[in-house]
Parts: C-alpha cells; structure tokens; sequence
C-alpha cells in the first residue's frame, strides 16, 4: 500500500509488531516484555518468524522456545530498518520434543527456512542455499 504526502511524494506503508514475549533459554532462565514493538517490512508476520526475528535483533544465545501473545500489526513509521523477513525462519523445531530425522528436517526446510533447538540446547537455522 502506498500512501501520498502532502508534497505529492509517494511512500511505502510501514508497519510494526507490538507484541508481548517469553525466551526461555536452554541453559536455564528466561526474558519477557511486554509492549515490544518491531519494525516490520509487511502488514504480517507468523509467530515463529516474530520469534526468529527478536532473537536474532537481541542476538540471544541458547534461545529455545519463544511463547508470543498478545500480537498486533500497527501502521507506524520505522525507526530503523527492518530485517529482512524472507531470510528468518518460518518454523521451529524442538528436537528434544520431536524426534525428526536429517531428511525430514530438510523437507521442512525446503521453502522456508526453520529454526532447531537442538537437545544440547543449541540453536541452528536450516535453510536451502539456492532458490
């Protein structure tokens, strides 16, 4: 969507997420907010790419599951750029929780790219080089 200024120039609609959060960390503890708020580059974002999102902006380390809640898209100007939502995962895959194997991880990750929290507590994105 674009929208005119007064001056007769046209520019892009901006979004941004508010949202409340919990990072549960794999080595114990854990981070909230409330009333976060993101940039976004579209009108909306999965849970599970919100979440890839928010630890790779904080750089979190040992990040396992993220619980999101509470989510709203607001037309807001950015504050800084955006991350490129098309490069974060779209899935997350807890492989304490889910036994998959190297195979059904890449069909997972055949058109989007997908988090794993290893059982170690390790977090990995897969993702095809070559679309």
């Amino acid at each position: 969507m674009k929208l005119s200024s007064g001056s007769g120039e046209v520019m892009m609609t901006q979004y941004r997420v508010k949202f409340d959060f919990v990072v549960y960390f794999t080595n114990g503890g854990s981070l909230s907010a409330q009333d976060f708020r993101l940039d976004i580059a579209q009108s909306d974002i999965s849970d599970d790419a919100l979440a890839a999102y928010l630890i790779q902006d904080m750089r979190l380390l040992m990040a396992g599951r993220v619980d999101i809640s509470n989510k709203h898209i607001l037309q807001e100007p950015h504050k800084r750029s955006a991350i490129d939502s098309d490069s974060l995962p779209q899935a997350t895959v807890e492989l304490g929780q889910q036994q998959l194997s190297a195979a059904e991880l890449v069909t997972l990750a055949r058109h989007n790219p997908v988090r794993i929290v290893a059982a170690d507590g390790e977090s990995y994105t897969l993702a095809r080089l070559v679309r």
